[in-house]
Protein backbone atom coordinates (compact mmCIF):
# COMPACT_ATOMS: atom_id res chain seq x y z
CA UNK A 1 0.00 0.00 0.00
CA UNK A 2 2.65 2.40 1.27
CA UNK A 3 4.67 1.82 -2.31
CA UNK A 4 1.24 2.61 -3.73
CA UNK A 5 0.82 5.36 -2.82
CA UNK A 6 4.20 6.23 -3.46
CA UNK A 7 4.03 5.37 -7.34
CA UNK A 8 0.79 7.96 -7.38
CA UNK A 9 1.86 10.61 -5.75
CA UNK A 10 4.75 10.76 -8.42
CA UNK A 11 2.71 9.82 -11.33
CA UNK A 12 1.04 13.08 -9.67
CA UNK A 13 3.84 14.93 -9.79
CA UNK A 14 5.46 14.25 -13.21
CA UNK A 15 1.57 15.17 -14.65
CA UNK A 16 1.75 18.43 -12.58
CA UNK A 17 5.50 18.99 -14.10
CA UNK A 18 4.28 18.24 -17.84
CA UNK A 19 0.94 21.03 -17.33
CA UNK A 20 3.49 23.59 -16.12
CA UNK A 21 6.29 22.80 -18.82
CA UNK A 22 4.42 21.75 -21.77
CA UNK A 23 2.28 24.88 -22.70
CA UNK A 24 6.02 26.81 -22.66
CA UNK A 25 7.82 24.47 -24.99
CA UNK A 26 4.47 24.42 -27.21
CA UNK A 27 4.49 28.51 -26.86
CA UNK A 28 8.31 28.95 -27.44
CA UNK A 29 8.26 26.81 -30.61
CA UNK A 30 6.06 25.70 -33.44
CA UNK A 31 5.56 22.38 -34.75
CA UNK A 32 4.08 21.44 -38.11
CA UNK A 33 4.06 18.83 -40.74
CA UNK A 34 6.01 19.07 -43.50
CA UNK A 35 5.50 16.39 -46.12
CA UNK A 36 5.77 12.90 -43.83
CA UNK A 37 8.18 14.86 -41.21
CA UNK A 38 7.56 16.95 -38.25
CA UNK A 39 9.08 20.26 -38.10
CA UNK A 40 9.84 21.94 -35.00
CA UNK A 41 10.86 25.41 -35.23
CA UNK A 42 11.75 28.09 -33.14
CA UNK A 43 14.91 30.56 -31.37
CA UNK A 44 17.44 28.25 -29.59
CA UNK A 45 17.49 30.45 -27.01
CA UNK A 46 13.62 31.73 -25.29
CA UNK A 47 13.07 34.34 -24.50
CA UNK A 48 15.40 35.52 -27.40
CA UNK A 49 16.66 39.36 -26.90
CA UNK A 50 17.70 41.66 -29.71
CA UNK A 51 22.06 42.10 -29.88
CA UNK A 52 22.74 38.36 -28.02
CA UNK A 53 24.07 35.09 -29.92
CA UNK A 54 21.18 32.87 -30.74
CA UNK A 55 19.91 30.88 -33.69
CA UNK A 56 17.45 29.45 -35.47
CA UNK A 57 16.27 26.05 -34.06
CA UNK A 58 15.25 23.00 -36.49
CA UNK A 59 13.72 19.34 -35.00
CA UNK A 60 12.81 16.83 -38.01
CA UNK A 61 11.26 13.59 -37.65
CA UNK A 62 9.04 11.12 -39.25
CA UNK A 63 6.04 10.53 -36.44
CA UNK A 64 5.63 7.65 -35.08
CA UNK A 65 5.82 6.22 -31.64
CA UNK A 66 8.11 6.66 -31.50
CA UNK A 67 9.12 9.33 -33.70
CA UNK A 68 12.77 8.94 -35.72
CA UNK A 69 14.83 11.54 -35.80
CA UNK A 70 15.73 12.56 -39.67
CA UNK A 71 19.54 13.33 -39.97
CA UNK A 72 21.89 14.46 -42.64
CA UNK A 73 19.54 17.58 -43.20
CA UNK A 74 22.51 19.59 -42.69
CA UNK A 75 23.71 18.10 -46.23
CA UNK A 76 20.79 19.26 -47.46
CA UNK A 77 18.75 22.32 -46.34
CA UNK A 78 19.31 25.89 -45.68
CA UNK A 79 17.61 28.63 -43.92
CA UNK A 80 16.57 32.20 -45.31
CA UNK A 81 16.55 34.91 -42.39
CA UNK A 82 14.43 37.92 -42.86
CA UNK A 83 13.97 40.79 -40.64
CA UNK A 84 10.16 41.33 -40.98
CA UNK A 85 10.50 45.56 -40.58
CA UNK A 86 13.49 45.93 -42.96
CA UNK A 87 12.74 43.56 -45.22
CA UNK A 88 16.46 42.45 -45.23
CA UNK A 89 17.60 38.77 -45.67
CA UNK A 90 20.03 36.21 -44.98
CA UNK A 91 20.51 32.50 -45.91
CA UNK A 92 22.67 30.50 -43.63
CA UNK A 93 22.93 27.01 -43.42
CA UNK A 94 22.47 24.88 -40.76
CA UNK A 95 24.54 22.82 -38.51
CA UNK A 96 23.61 19.50 -36.68
CA UNK A 97 23.58 19.53 -33.06
CA UNK A 98 25.96 16.93 -31.63
CA UNK A 99 24.07 14.59 -28.92
CA UNK A 100 20.77 15.50 -30.10
CA UNK A 101 19.97 13.26 -33.49
CA UNK A 102 17.88 15.30 -35.89
CA UNK A 103 17.96 18.40 -34.33
CA UNK A 104 19.84 21.40 -35.88
CA UNK A 105 20.83 25.02 -35.54
CA UNK A 106 21.87 28.13 -37.76
CA UNK A 107 23.88 30.52 -35.69
CA UNK A 108 22.90 33.87 -35.63
CA UNK A 109 22.97 37.22 -33.41
CA UNK A 110 19.92 39.40 -34.12
CA UNK A 111 20.07 43.32 -34.08
CA UNK A 112 16.73 44.73 -34.33
CA UNK A 113 13.73 43.91 -31.93
CA UNK A 114 10.58 42.18 -33.35
CA UNK A 115 9.24 39.85 -35.93
CA UNK A 116 11.54 37.80 -37.94
CA UNK A 117 10.51 34.77 -40.72
CA UNK A 118 12.54 31.40 -41.36
CA UNK A 119 12.28 29.84 -44.81
CA UNK A 120 13.60 26.44 -45.45
CA UNK A 121 14.07 25.03 -48.46
CA UNK A 122 16.33 22.68 -50.64
CA UNK A 123 15.73 18.99 -49.84
CA UNK A 124 15.18 16.19 -46.79
CA UNK A 125 15.45 12.66 -47.93
CA UNK A 126 15.27 13.48 -51.54
CA UNK A 127 11.68 15.51 -50.67
CA UNK A 128 11.99 18.80 -51.94
CA UNK A 129 11.43 21.49 -48.74
CA UNK A 130 10.41 25.24 -49.21
CA UNK A 131 8.26 26.11 -45.67
CA UNK A 132 7.92 29.17 -43.88
CA UNK A 133 7.72 30.13 -39.84
CA UNK A 134 7.26 33.19 -38.85
CA UNK A 135 7.95 34.42 -35.12
CA UNK A 136 5.30 36.21 -33.04
CA UNK A 137 2.67 33.62 -34.29
CA UNK A 138 3.91 30.15 -32.25
CA UNK A 139 7.41 31.43 -31.24
CA UNK A 140 8.43 34.73 -29.68
CA UNK A 141 9.52 37.84 -32.07
CA UNK A 142 12.80 39.32 -30.87
CA UNK A 143 12.72 41.46 -27.40
CA UNK A 144 14.54 44.68 -26.77
CA UNK A 145 17.25 44.18 -24.57
CA UNK A 146 17.04 47.39 -22.96
CA UNK A 147 13.39 45.75 -21.22
CA UNK A 148 16.10 43.58 -18.94
CA UNK A 149 19.33 46.05 -18.46
CA UNK A 150 19.36 47.24 -14.87
CA UNK A 151 20.81 49.53 -13.28
CA UNK A 152 21.83 51.20 -16.34
CA UNK A 153 20.39 50.84 -20.02
CA UNK A 154 23.69 50.25 -22.48
CA UNK A 155 23.02 51.92 -25.76
CA UNK A 156 22.92 49.29 -28.80
CA UNK A 157 25.37 49.54 -31.60
CA UNK A 158 22.69 50.88 -34.35
CA UNK A 159 22.03 53.53 -31.80
CA UNK A 160 25.92 54.28 -31.32
CA UNK A 161 26.04 54.38 -34.97
CA UNK A 162 22.99 56.50 -35.46
CA UNK A 163 24.73 58.84 -33.19
CA UNK A 164 27.87 58.69 -35.26
CA UNK A 165 26.13 59.35 -38.48
CA UNK A 166 24.44 62.38 -37.05
CA UNK A 167 27.86 63.99 -35.84
CA UNK A 168 29.40 63.05 -38.97
CA UNK A 169 26.45 64.57 -40.81
CA UNK A 170 26.68 67.62 -38.50
CA UNK A 171 30.69 67.91 -39.06
CA UNK A 172 29.71 67.46 -43.15
CA UNK A 173 27.37 70.28 -43.08
CA UNK A 174 30.03 72.51 -40.66
CA UNK A 175 32.47 71.79 -43.33
CA UNK A 176 30.28 72.57 -46.45
CA UNK A 177 29.13 75.85 -44.85
CA UNK A 178 33.03 76.98 -43.48
CA UNK A 179 34.10 76.13 -47.45
CA UNK A 180 31.54 78.06 -48.58
CA UNK A 181 32.50 81.05 -45.90
CA UNK A 182 35.83 80.59 -47.44
CA UNK A 183 34.91 81.45 -51.27
CA UNK A 184 32.53 84.03 -50.49
CA UNK A 185 36.00 85.75 -48.53
CA UNK A 186 38.07 84.62 -51.30
CA UNK A 187 35.40 86.51 -53.90
CA UNK A 188 34.70 89.78 -51.76
CA UNK A 189 38.90 90.42 -51.38
CA UNK A 190 38.93 89.63 -55.14
CA UNK A 191 36.63 91.84 -56.02
CA UNK A 192 37.93 94.57 -53.28
CA UNK A 193 41.38 93.94 -55.07
CA UNK A 194 39.14 94.72 -58.58
CA UNK A 195 37.76 97.60 -56.88
CA UNK A 196 40.93 99.06 -55.68
CA UNK A 197 43.00 98.30 -58.96
CA UNK A 198 40.11 100.29 -61.02
CA UNK A 199 40.30 103.30 -58.31
CA UNK A 200 43.82 103.20 -59.05
CA UNK A 201 42.93 103.51 -62.87
CA UNK A 202 40.42 106.42 -62.35
CA UNK A 203 42.85 108.45 -60.63
CA UNK A 204 46.19 107.89 -62.62
CA UNK A 205 43.40 109.26 -66.19
CA UNK A 206 42.73 111.88 -64.29
CA UNK A 207 46.25 113.02 -63.81
CA UNK A 208 46.93 112.45 -67.43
Amino acid sequence: MIAHARLLRAALAASLVALIVLPGVAQAHESRTVGKYSFVVGWSVEPAYEGQKNGVDLRVQVPGNPATPVEGVEKTLKVEVTNIATGQKITLPIEAVFGTPGRYIAHIVPTLSGQYSFRFFGTVEGNQINETFTSGEKFNNIQSIGDIQFPEKVAQVREVQGVASQAQATADDADSAASSARTLAIVAIGLAVLSGLGAGAAVAMKRR
